[in-house]
């Protein structure tokens, strides 16, 4: 349980300012902040809390999106327009400093005597290690965690999603299905942990060569799958050429060891994603069989 959830009681619906204050350090007791504004929008009480949660600088709010949030959208506004209590609203907001928070807020009408509201209470509530653990845990889930690439369950996703764009936007992109040259004897005569160092490296030059709107992702042992959107096979090759001299060069040991790649690569050209990566696959076996340490592309088996 938080703070947000273990504070209580609620102050009266007609809670005078003594008691609003006395909720006010309540809340700061917890770390949870508290903002309080005049029926006119003016802020009239801010505790230690909100203080440390905020800063001193102005802010600009936003919303899980990323949407600047406009002014009579903001909660507090919101509750002084409706009479009604806002609950759970998640929001981020940039300081001076382009520093982002994310806060749980609830927005609180306390009503005078005549029913109108005389007062909202905007209680804050850090959850940024809730946001992280979240980011965390969905990371975890859909990446590999030897090479820090997709995971394959992911990265099939992530092609299909490319499909999907292709097929209704026309555009194009370039897939190569890639794999290490004779990874199983390497680890046979080296170890499984040399063999995790090698793919473990390649993770990292993969991440570190490619494009960021380019997407790399693990789908066997020694086997990686690479979409490169909005790019044609012969601009590809380009990269991808640069990616197997990297590699080759490299060393992934101390002891200077060095490896290998052989690709297949092609071109988007209508089909689904399972017929895309099995012709992927039939090149790189072509590459395979041509020799290694090269890559072969549409046309090749021809």
């Amino acid at each position: 349980m938080n703070a947000a959830d273990s504070y209580s009681p609620m102050p009266k619906k007609h809670a005078d300012d003594d008691e609003i204050k006395r909720y006010a350090d309540l809340l700061d007791s917890l770390s949870v902040g508290l903002l309080v504004y005049a029926p006119d929008a003016s802020l009239c009480l801010r505790n230690r809390a909100a203080d440390r949660l905020l800063g001193n600088s102005p802010n600009v709010w936003m919303n899980e999106t990323g949407q600047t949030i406009a002014a009579d959208e903001l909660p507090q506004n919101v509750a002084l327009r409706t009479s009604q209590p806002v609950f759970g609203c998640i929001v981020t907001f940039i300081d001076s400093e382009t520093c982002t928070s994310w806060l749980s807020v609830n927005a609180l009408p306390v009503a005078s005597e005549d029913g109108s509201v005389r007062r909202v209470l905007l209680t804050l509530t850090d959850i940024n290690e809730q946001r992280d653990l979240q980011s965390e845990i969905e990371s975890l889930s859909t990446r590999d965690p030897l090479t820090g690439l997709f995971n394959q369950r992911h990265v099939i996703h992530l092609l299909e999603q490319e499909i999907h764009r292709a097929r209704r936007y026309g555009t194009h992109f370039t897939l190569a299905q890639l794999d290490v040259d004779l990874f199983s004897p390497l680890c046979e005569q080296q170890g499984k942990a040399t063999g995790n160092n090698v793919l473990a490296g390649i993770g990292k030059l993969l991440g570190e060569s490619m494009r960021e709107t380019d997407i790399a992702g693990r789908i066997g042992t020694d086997e990686f799958l690479l979409i490169m959107p909005n790019v044609s096979l012969k601009d590809a090759m380009v990269g991808l050429e640069r990616l197997r001299v990297l590699i080759e060069i490299h060393e992934f040991t101390n002891a200077g060891l060095r490896v290998t790649i052989s690709g297949g690569i092609t071109e988007y050209t209508g089909e689904n994603s399972a017929a895309l990566i099995e012709r992927s696959k039939s090149l790189l076996i072509h590459a395979r069989e041509a020799g290694r340490n090269r890559f072969c592309l549409d046309g090749d088996l021809l």
